[in-house]
């Protein structure tokens, strides 16, 4: 027997429900941020390779605190989800649910599709970082408005380096900001105005990188 799947963005929250349950808010837990499953790629998205998705996490310091993953697979006519709390101690309690593919693929396009949930500066972000061509090996992250008029795109080489691309920012034209941000981006990375900071350097001296001059402190 197969399940139904409902997704919604809910005060900026992702919540996810199976055969109408609310399993993001059981336990005193909350959904993810949009931009954490939707935002540059639809983590609910099923192939036939597992992906992960937070479908529940800690309601004040996200899923970086405490996860609720779901291991998502196509397998034919149906979408599978092994689900439970991350890690591999939890690994013998997760459970098993099968969803119809075809009612599964309807649902994760439609919650995909809508951005009423968007601010312009989540707006901005998504249309930047969404189907980004960047460099080898480089990753987008996040984009955070600076101010009245600069965005900064966090992109990051992993486990080497996270690099900060300021850009100009409107408000009120945030999809022509995320134009010229996103051609901006297709140059070389040697002509980005852009800070670049050693992943490396930081794991091995915290201290001398601990503060907001190298990372953000309130990005969505």
């Amino acid at each position: 027997m197969t399940s139904v799947l409902s997704l919604s963005v809910e005060h900026l929250r992702v919540i996810v429900r199976i055969d109408g349950d609310d399993v993001s808010r059981a336990d005193d837990n909350d959904g993810p941020d949009p931009w954490h499953v939707l935002v540059p790629v639809n983590r609910f998205a099923a192939t036939g390779e597992f992906t992960t998705a937070t479908i529940a996490c800690c309601p004040s310091c996200g899923p970086d605190c405490f996860a609720v993953e779901a291991r998502i697979r196509r397998e034919g006519d149906v979408v599978r989800w092994e689900w439970g709390r991350r890690g591999a101690r939890w690994e013998g309690e997760r459970r098993t649910t099968l969803f119809d593919a075809g009612a599964y693929d309807a649902e994760v396009a439609r919650v995909g599709a809508e951005h009423g949930w968007e601010t312009p500066e989540r707006r901005a972000g998504r249309l930047i970082l969404t189907g980004l061509a960047l460099p080898p090996r480089i990753e987008g992250v996040k984009v955070h408005a600076d101010g009245a008029d600069e965005l900064v795109v966090w992109l990051e080489e992993p486990d080497e380096y996270q690099i900060f691309v300021s850009v100009p920012w409107d408000r009120e034209r945030p999809d022509e900001s995320a134009a010229e941000a996103r051609a901006l981006l297709a140059g070389p990375a040697a002509r980005w105005p852009a800070q670049w900071h050693s992943i490396k350097a930081l794991r091995e001296d915290p201290p001398a990188y601990a503060g907001p001059s190298w990372r953000p402190t309130d990005w969505f």
